[in-house]
């Protein structure tokens, strides 16, 4: 299963997206990092880690991929080598009942929460 597919079609952040009263800002949003998480795209369990330089790194059960993170205009703005392409996408964070939820025009596209696994999955595969 190719995740780049499953990102794209479930609209993973999107280009566009209104801010709401409950969404984070940007210095909020910031402060999420670095941070291990879990989320689930398309049903499939995914593990990131994002750092303070702008670095992300995630991975499913069945591909590894890198990327850069940013804020622009209090919205998260993600870029993964293969799961985006390099395209940039960027979506509004709120935050309900331990997850964060990464909105875009369609309304919820994703939901992830700080975890211990990713941080275990990084000290496994950095020692690779």
């Amino acid at each position: 299963m190719k995740l780049i597919v499953a990102v794209a079609s479930s609209g993973w952040l999107t280009t566009a997206g209104g801010a709401v009263a409950d969404d984070l800002d940007g210095n909020w949003i910031k402060g999420l990092f670095p941070g291990y998480y879990e989320a689930k795209v398309q049903g499939t369990p995914v593990i990131f880690a994002g750092y303070s330089n702008g670095w992300l790194n995630g991975a499913t059960r069945f591909a590894q991929d890198r990327g850069r993170w940013y804020v622009q205009n209090d919205q998260l703005c993600v870029s993964w080598e293969k799961w985006t392409g390099g395209k940039t996408v960027c979506g509004s964070i709120s935050q309900a009942g331990g997850w964060f939820i990464a909105t875009g025009e369609a309304g919820e596209v994703l939901k992830f929460r700080r975890t211990a696994i990713a941080k275990q999955w990084e000290l496994n595969t950095s020692s690779r």
